[in-house]
């Protein structure tokens, strides 16, 4: 028997992790080097693949250049061949982004080298940690140079730009020693290093705001003050930890993954155990012996060690490892239990926990090289929890549903919880109760054997890039101020977060705070020892996968040595709000303004087929009543419009003091809101929006044609084997109408498309769908259905044989077709937008985005920046009346006066005006300004503005060139057009979705014609007569108009009216003066109908009749 490895550490006088020396990375827009400036040698790289790595985030728009907030994925993360690029396709975006390049640039000769970055819009080059072409700002194409002297080798170069609207490009070129022209920086001179993990997720991504700090807007940066940060790793010991327990006998375990890879297959080396003496008692990695007692095994993820036995988690099997020799190598390995293998790189085996019975395990799915869940699966009964019988090795399946559940615990109660990572079928990553035969919402191809049971909440949300990104094993904090709480690493986002969970109606849920920073690796497992300190272990891989700037192995651990920090302990649900916990009793000066220190905001996420997704529905919410506790370390807070089925996020920025005078921490808490004491759910209307249906064989959800309803429409039924599953309810049994809204346009081929219609399960028929003429336009059919009393589920599927491929908004039951009735408008106003679906038809979408009809009644942005417009109506005076809101600090606008867009929304920006809404901006460009032209008066917008979250009025009055804005009925722009090329009369109108996760909502849109109409033609005449010596006034009246007319004769002797004279009629009348002479005189005609007016004089000449 070989003996085992030793290794034994140099003594390191600090306790605190030292600084090591890292190639130079990017980290939230700057590019930082350690060491001196001082090139390397093509020797000292990594395996290098030519060209540069590319890396997109979309963001909110942006005019400058910014640092993007740590810990995000990128939307887009490949490899380029050189930094030349003008196309949607070859950026990864299209409007409204980051685009970060990084680079091992090569160089052959010394000398001086001049570079050009070209951009549109703004650009910056570092090169070796300098900045040396700074072409920021929002601009078209341009071109800025920089000269530096280079010594022969590799260079890191790093280049940034974003883009806001209209075109892109980014260039990068240079002219070497001895040259003349600019060329583009060759790929032979660039090179990215290969064979690195590429993740990306969807979804805006945000920078660093001016207020926002470590702990308060930002990742933490630093070690919890409760801790002491202890390294643990001897020289030359760098593992990439995938378990970690203690020995009876003390020692501490380390597993290692062996080769893994979130992106794909990678040369095959084992996972190892070790055995490290002295970790409880060490100061310093000198004071660890390592031993390592096992090896070669297949990328284990869990360790359980019982008595003399360790237990091992292999990608396909439970091993069991002894050293019935004693020789202190555990080389004795018994296969346990077999786990389910379709030989992916992505099976993986995560656990391992135990109780007195059952070993306990997370199963994650096969998934293809970049994310997707892999359709079909290579093996049944992945994604799920199963348990081991620790006697026989038998295998139960005990929830299912899961994706990459990396890591499971026992938690509050002795309760099971698994934690699982964004994908497929999880918007964001989860924490999630386990329970037999619950079902977690990842559904896969062939189904999994819970994938039919209800769908079971997350315990807590983790919103994606905000306090996560890979997140890891929980484990039960046993002591300290938190204990009853579970804490938890991530690989990517870094640190340790806490969750605190509560019961609310017999289910967990709970809010995720903050915990601590300052690692040396992303954290991959942690653990509680027998002397409390907490055990930290990490792993990390190139590209992005890992957390940025840090090592990819590493461990630590923290010893406690206070309760001293300033934090929220808990936040518990209470009716209408939360209640707040903290460490420390608050200070007075943080009591005083109590009601003003809180944030609050919520949103939702719509579980879809496609990886990650956005936040829906996000709104702000306003504090209504904060309460302090007599021993103020206990504030209740109360917020307007809260809503079950939400995550709620609070935020107390600072200063906010504990009366101690430390500063809180961490400022932030996102509570998962699946029920809400005396929260009562809005009844069942029978409306049910295809987008949270159950989209299943490639199904999905969309947004690319505007006019739906709700968040978006499910399609992507374009083969076999796509459906969509709706689940309704019915008071009672009976045969009721369906109504399904759809388009079917010409793709693949135009005409009536045919599905298969289940109910229940059973098939009904096929149902045709006729044609739309194209995919914009929606459309309703209905037919009866027989329902039971209850659930029901109500499926259209494609089947062989079938020609599918239709999109669907939403399904109701009734005879209502809509949810929404016209909104009441003013008389003299005519509805544009009504509140009704029917009324959208009249509307088109220029460019990319959608606008889709809430709950509300409303309309609400999603996607890119697009003009939703008014095709049925050119306008040229007029009043223009809507109502919007903001739900943030976002941006949107109201736009008059253009010709025709057709798909190109600049068409309203470069011919027509644009009424801003923007709660922060430059003068001419918040809310009441004409944008970029004439901002608003200050003064009146403020008296009259309504806070973020409620809804505003705009009346937008248009004559001639003048354009009048009243804000709530207040005046606050006059505005008169001086250019010649935006010429209002006969002119369209529309309101944007400014794209980048801006959201703004309209609602209730109307306009009144103040075009003075021509004035009917009426013509009159008139003359005295004498009849019996009296005078006799006769007055005639033509109608020389196209209309009938009431017509009204008035002279100083009385008044006549005439009803209904057609056009060319006269009539007449004669008024008795009872005067023997009567003086000269007119009379007047005058003439209404078709809402117009006329008037004709006619004077008549004194008369004697003596």
């Amino acid at each position: 028997m070989p003996e085992p490895a030793v290794l034994s550490g140099a003594r390191r006088r600090s306790t605190r992790r030292v600084a090591r020396s890292l190639i130079a990375v990017a980290i939230g827009g700057a590019l930082v080097a350690a060491g001196a400036i001082v090139p390397a040698s093509a020797a000292d790289l990594p395996r290098q693949d030519q060209g540069v790595t590319l890396r997109t985030y979309n963001t909110p728009p942006l005019t400058q250049l910014c640092t993007l907030k740590s810990g995000q994925t990128p939307n887009v993360d490949k490899l380029m061949q050189t930094i030349n690029f003008t196309t949607d396709e070859q950026f990864g975006g299209t409007d409204n982004f980051i685009t970060h390049v990084t680079a091992n640039l090569t160089v052959a000769t010394p000398g001086a080298y001049t570079f050009r970055l070209t951009s549109d819009d703004g650009s910056r080059m570092t090169l070796d940690g300098k900045l040396l072409i700074d072409n920021d700002g929002l601009h078209g194409s341009e071109s800025v140079e920089g000269t530096t002297t280079l010594e022969v080798g590799v260079h890191d170069l790093f280049v940034e730009m974003f883009e806001a609207t209209n075109g892109q490009e980014l260039k990068l070129e240079w002219k070497v020693p001895g040259t003349s022209s600019f060329v583009v920086v060759p790929n032979s001179a660039l090179s990215t290093e290969a064979g690195v993990v590429r993740v990306t997720a969807p979804g805006t991504k945000y920078c660093e705001g001016s207020a926002d700090s470590a702990g308060d807007g930002l990742r933490l940066d630093g070690v919890n003050p409760n801790y002491e940060l202890v390294d643990l790793r001897p020289e030359g010991f760098n593992p990439k930890v995938a378990g970690l327990d203690f020995t009876d006998a003390g020692d501490l375990a380390v597993l290692t993954t062996g080769s893994v890879s979130a992106g794909g297959w990678v040369t095959d080396k084992p996972g190892e155990v070790f055995l490290l003496s002295g970790a409880q008692e060490a100061d310093g990695p000198e004071d660890v012996t390592v031993r390592k007692v096992a090896d070669g095994l297949q990328n284990p993820m869990g360790i359980d060690v019982i008595g003399d036995k360790i237990y091992v988690s292999e990608r396909y099997q439970l091993t069991e490892l002894s050293d019935p020799d004693l020789d202190g190598t555990f080389d004795v390995k018994r296969k346990v239990a077999t786990y389910p293998s379709g030989n992916n790189f992505h099976e993986f085996a995560f656990g391992l926990i135990h109780d007195e019975e059952n070993f306990y395990v997370n199963l994650s799915v096969a998934i293809d090289n970049g994310g997707a869940t892999t359709n079909p699966q290579p093996a049944v009964n992945r994604g799920t929890t199963v348990k081991i019988n620790r006697a026989s090795g038998e295998i139960s399946y005990v929830a299912g549903g899961l994706r990459t559940p990396n890591g499971i615990a026992f938690g509050p109660d002795d309760e099971l919880f698994a934690m699982d990572n964004q994908g497929a079928w999880l918007p964001s990553s989860k924490l999630v109760h386990v329970k037999q035969d619950r079902f977690f919402n990842h559904f896969t191809n062939p189904a999994g054997p819970f994938d039919s049971n209800p769908v079971t909440q997350p315990a807590v949300w983790i919103p994606q890039n905000e306090i996560g990104n890979s997140p890891s094993t929980p484990i039960l904090l046993k002591d300290g101020p938190f204990a009853g709480q579970m804490l938890f690493g991530d690989v990517t986002y870094g640190g340790l977060q806490r969750a605190f969970l509560e019961e609310v109606e017999g289910e967990y849920q709970g809010a995720v705070f903050r915990h601590s920073a300052g690692f040396e690796v992303g954290v991959n497992r942690v653990i509680e020892g027998p002397d409390k300190s907490l055990y930290i272990g990490g792993t990390g891989e190139g590209g992005n996968w890992g957390e940025a700037g840090k090592l990819p192995y590493g461990l630590q651990k923290l010893v406690p040595i206070n309760d001293d920090t300033f934090d929220m302990t808990s936040m518990k649900v209470v009716e209408g709000g939360f209640q707040i916990e903290y460490t420390e009793p608050l200070s007075d000066e943080t009591v005083a303004n109590i009601a003003k220190a809180y944030q609050a905001k919520q949103w939702r996420y719509l579980p879809t087929s496609t990886y990650g997704g956005p936040k829906l529905d996000e709104e702000v919410l306003s504090v209504s009543g904060a309460q302090v506790s007599e021993d103020k370390r206990t504030v209740t807070l109360q917020l307007d419009g809260l809503k079950q089925d939400r995550v709620v996020y609070i935020r107390s920025p600072r200063p906010f003091e504990a009366a101690s005078g430390n500063d809180l921490w961490s400022t932030e808490a996102w509570y998962t809101l699946n029920s809400l004491p005396g929260y009562i759910s809005p009844a069942d209307r029978g409306w049910y929006e295809a987008e949270e249906a159950t989209l299943t064989g490639g199904a999905k959800v969309d947004w690319e044609h505007s006019g739906y309803s709700g968040a978006g429409f499910a399609g992507g039924m374009w083969n076999a084997g796509s459906a969509f599953t709706f689940t309704v309810d019915s008071e009672t049994a009976g045969n009721f109408p369906v109504n399904v809204r759809y388009s079917n346009g010409p793709n693949p081929a135009p005409g009536a498309k045919d599905v298969g219609l289940y109910v229940n399960g059973a098939k009904v028929d096929n149902w045709t769908f006729p044609s739309t003429g194209d995919w914009k336009t929606w459309s309703t059919i209905t037919r009866n259905l027989d329902l039971v009393a209850g659930a029901n589920t109500i499926a259209l599927k494609y089947e062989t044989g079938n020609k599918g491929n239709i999109n669907v908004d939403v399904l109701s039951i009734g005879s209502a077709t809509d949810i929404c009735a016209p909104a009441q408008i003013e008389d003299g106003y005519r509805g544009m937008f009504d509140g009704t679906l029917a009324s959208l038809d009249d509307w088109r979408m220029a460019g990319p985005g959608g606008f889709g009809r809430q709950d509300d009644c409303s309309i609400r942005g999603e996607g890119g920046l697009g003009l939703l417009w008014n095709r049925t109506e050119q306008l040229t005076d007029y009043s223009l009346k809507l109502d919007w809101k903001l739900v943030a600090d976002h941006n949107g606008g109201v736009f008059v006066g253009f010709p025709n867009p057709g798909n190109d929304p600049w068409v309203a920006v470069n011919q027509g005006y644009e009424i801003q809404i923007d709660a922060t901006d430059a003068a001419d460009r918040t809310t009441g300004a004409i944008y970029t032209f004439q901002g608003a008066n200050a003064e009146a917008v403020e008296a009259s503005l309504n806070p973020v979250g409620s809804w505003n009025g705009y009346e937008i009055v248009v004559k001639g060139k003048n354009i009048k804005i009243y804000l709530n009925g207040t005046l606050v722009n006059d505005f008169t057009s001086t250019d010649p090329n935006r010429l209002l009369a006969n002119g369209f109108v529309g309101v944007q979705n400014h794209g980048g996760g801006e959201a703004v909502s309209y609602r209730n849109i109307r306009v009144m014609d103040l075009t003075a109409p021509a004035p009917l033609s009426v013509s009159a005449t008139s003359e005295v007569r004498c009849i019996a010596g009296k005078g006799s006034l006769t007055v005639r009246a033509t109608n020389s108009d196209s209309v009938p007319v009431d017509v009204t004769l008035t002279s100083a002797y009385g008044e006549k009216v005439v009803k209904a004279v057609k056009p060319g009629a006269t009539v007449a009348h004669s008024f008795t003066t009872r005067q023997t002479t009567v003086p000269a005189g007119s009379a007047t005609v005058s003439a209404t109908g078709d809402s117009r007016t006329g008037e004709a004089t006619t004077a008549y000449a004194a008369k004697s009749c003596s």
